[in-house]
């Protein structure tokens, strides 16, 4: 892709995400008000009901009509949970545009503020998450275990990128910051998720959609926040400050061991359920989109002659590889507490987000070798702390 085409995309890319987060944000921070006031706007439920249908928004299977008690009796941590998140995504979103980063101290304000009001709204996440359990969430345990996940990533995204900024490490600083814009953004996604399927499937509930939607994030979450990283890298095409991980050996060993474990997968899934229901299907399309994407870029980028940038999308396809064993592991291992579905569901929808994300933080801990080594321009960068 030409340097034109590639500013091109990214500026789109951003403009659609500063729309998403500026569009949601309200509907965030005025979601929990029906809990104080009948007569709130309901932004969100009326979006939802006038683009599906009144049924999808509150009949069964809906969020309104299954966790409607437990809203209510949790809506003062839910309220600072909803609103704190629905500030700072459109803080985030306001973050990467190159005219706010340009004023250092607007950005290192806007960003100081962002990063507290976030670390706020996770304390409202997990506080929720403690007071109902795993049985007390929509859709369940499996839907819990990928909550947690987020309020735990979330929270190490926006504290490490406050120390790589207050170190100087400009690259490790934008990609944490993107790692945790990308987990924050799951809360509009999973609602855009809502419309698009619940158009397409017209039969299904929100129990359904919630899990599609969650499970195609699970990869798409992490793996938009390296493509994030990416547009924003401004390091040399080459470098002589970083090698390569090793080479034949670990990419043959991660691709047998992928082959083993999706065998695995593949046999105890059908052992246990009849037929891929559309949970799994669009997980599935979600992580084998990533690993094309991630190959195609790789080999697109080697014959660039940018080996930074081969480098960091190989260690990304290798973490998308990585996800078949790292499921078989965590179902394994969530087969201790929960009955044999809610693991299996516990595991789609966090065994790609940890791999990818073990392999973000590889590639985030690689950037600071080279920021360190080499001669980077960090003038048009500045820190947001």
């Amino acid at each position: 892709m030409s340097t034109t085409a590639r500013k091109r995309a990214s500026l789109l890319g951003w403009g659609a995400i500063t729309a998403l987060a500026v569009l949601y944000g309200p509907m965030a921070i005025e979601y929990m008000w029906r809990f104080f006031n009948p007569d709130a706007p309901q932004l969100w439920n009326h979006t939802f009901g006038a683009i599906v249908d009144h049924d999808e928004v509150y009949g069964p299977g809906s969020i309104h009509a299954e966790k409607a008690v437990d809203y209510s009796e949790n809506r003062y941590v839910l309220l600072l949970h909803t609103s704190a998140g629905g500030i700072a995504i459109v803080l985030f979103a306001a973050q990467f545009s190159a005219r706010v980063r340009r004023n250092l101290a607007r950005h290192r304000a806007i960003g100081r503020s962002a990063i507290a009001i976030a670390l706020i709204g996770m304390v409202g996440a997990m506080g929720y998450l403690l007071a109902v359990g795993p049985e007390g969430i929509f859709d369940g345990p499996g839907f819990y275990l990928q909550l947690w996940a987020l309020a735990l990533g979330t929270t190490i995204g926006v504290t490490l990128g406050l120390a790589a900024a207050v170190k100087r490490q400009i690259a490790m600083h934008q990609a944490l910051m993107a790692y945790a814009f990308a987990l924050l953004l799951t809360a509009p996604l999973l609602r855009v998720g809502y419309l698009l399927l619940g158009n397409l499937w017209p039969e299904t509930t929100q129990l359904e959609t919630n899990l599609a939607g969650a499970a195609f994030l699970a990869t798409w979450a992490p793996l938009g926040a390296f493509l994030a990283a990416r547009a924003l890298d401004t390091r040399q095409r080459r470098t002589s400050a970083i090698g390569p991980l090793p080479g034949r050996a670990l990419d043959i060993g991660v691709l047998a061991a992928a082959v083993v474990a999706t065998a695995v997968l593949a046999g105890r899934y059908a052992a246990a359920f009849d037929g891929l229901d559309r949970v799994t299907t669009t997980g599935l399309i979600g992580a084998a989109a990533g690993i094309a994407i991630a190959v195609t870029n790789h080999v697109a980028a080697r014959r660039a002659g940018n080996s930074l940038a081969a480098e960091e999308w190989r260690v990304i396809g290798l973490s998308l590889l990585a996800g078949a064993p790292t499921g078989v592991v965590l179902w394994a291992l969530y087969d201790l507490p929960f009955t044999t579905y809610d693991a299996y569901v516990g595991m789609l929808l966090t065994a790609p987000a940890l791999a990818l994300s073990v392999g973000f933080l590889v590639v985030v801990w690689r950037r600071r070798v080279v920021r360190r080594s080499a001669n980077l321009p960090t003038a048009n960068v500045p820190t947001a702390a």
